[in-house]
């Protein structure tokens, strides 16, 4: 039987859900029933070495410019000549030029997977929207992804199918994790510095409270840093705040948390999240998209409101107060992420998605 093969677009190999989703569907699924390329739309981003490293295939057909058509022409002539069974697009330049592609090229089977819920504007809403209503399947990283796609875009919900994003648990896990041992605390967050991330509302909680024995790590780069930095310094907390920047492999700042804080405004499935409760860590995180899918408030962790200040405030307090309970919520949470997000329990079902695409 011969191999099925899979293009994947994606805009660009940055530092995210989506790549790092496609960087292990690239090294984990199984080569002997299934074989992977990847092209990358938006120059060559920061992940290229790690797909590399992985002996992953990626082409770079690099867009320009908005409405850089272009990379039609280059993208569809590469399909003609890879002619794989099935294109997999991500995000919204996947979405937009490869399903364009590979109508182009005649290709049939185009599947897509929504790693967001993100309001891009209208014209970005309206055309995604199009495009995935002509594709054959459309992954959902969450039940709230695809309650949305069902809601808002009105796609057929059979076309929809639910698969979390996964992490490779032997590298993220940490069996009998200590936390919250020291008088200081470490609140920690992972993220690109965006407005939706809510990085703000992280920083302002900070100053509120009521112990001086902590510290803020803030792991991520993005457009919002001088922003985010200028209002650290703003509130005098520039000996209590510290940025990382951007880093490949978070695990080494990770272990430094007792609590990770994650304050989007916006969630579709947080992988940051996932990391570190797998690391053992206690989660603070705002009550947006598939976040309650994951924790359980008040029995694995503290879920919050966004745009509430006063909130966040009180549930960073806490944890001061009640460390043992963090302990176990942490434990609890550890336990159930690690039964649900393995990676490879993820790519057997992106497996199946590909062989009843196929079969279809």
């Amino acid at each position: 039987m011969s191999k099925i093969k899979v293009a994947h677009i994606i805009g660009r190999l940055d530092i995210g859900g989506a790549e790092k989703l496609l960087l292990d569907l690239g090294r984990k699924i199984d080569k002997n029933r299934f074989e992977i390329k990847v092209v990358s739309l938006g120059g060559e981003g920061v992940m290229l070495k790690a797909f590399e490293a992985a002996d992953v295939p990626v082409t770079v057909i690099e867009k320009k410019f908005v409405g850089d058509f272009r990379v039609l022409k280059a993208l569809s002539t590469w399909l003609i000549k890879e002619r794989p069974d099935i294109v997999h697009t991500h995000l919204f330049g996947g979405d937009f030029w490869g399903g364009l592609a590979a109508r182009k090229a005649g290709i049939k089977k185009i599947i897509s997977t929504k790693h967001d819920i993100l309001n891009e504007g209208f014209w970005r809403n309206h055309i995604g929207r199009i495009m995935r209503r002509r594709f054959d399947f459309v992954v959902a990283i969450s039940e709230a992804t695809k309650k949305n796609l069902v809601e808002i875009e009105k796609l057929n919900k059979n076309k929809i199918r639910v698969i979390y994003n996964g992490i490779d648990m032997a590298k993220y896990y940490v069996p009998g994790a200590e936390i919250l041992t020291d008088d200081e605390v470490v609140f920690g967050t992972v993220g690109r510095l965006v407005g939706e991330k809510g990085q703000a509302y992280f920083i302002k909680a900070l100053k509120f409270l009521k112990q001086r024995s902590w510290k803020a790590v803030l792991v991520g780069g993005g457009p919002e840093e001088k922003k985010l930095k200028a209002l650290v310094k703003k509130l005098k907390l520039n000996d209590k705040v510290h940025f990382v920047g951007e880093v490949n492999d978070v695990r080494s700042h990770v272990a430094e948390f007792d609590v990770f804080v994650l304050p989007s405004l916006t969630e579709g499935l947080s992988l940051a999240l996932i990391e570190s409760a797998a690391a053992g860590k206690y989660v603070v995180a705002s009550r947006v998209g598939g976040v309650p899918e994951i924790v359980r408030d008040k029995s694995w962790g503290t879920l919050y409101n966004p745009h509430s200040l006063s909130e966040l405030v009180t549930s960073l307090n806490w944890v001061f107060d009640h460390r043992s309970e963090a302990k176990r919520a942490a434990l609890r949470l550890q336990n159930f992420v690690v039964e649900t997000f393995d990676i490879n329990k993820i790519i057997d079902r992106y497996e199946q998605v590909y062989e009843d695409i196929v079969d279809k």
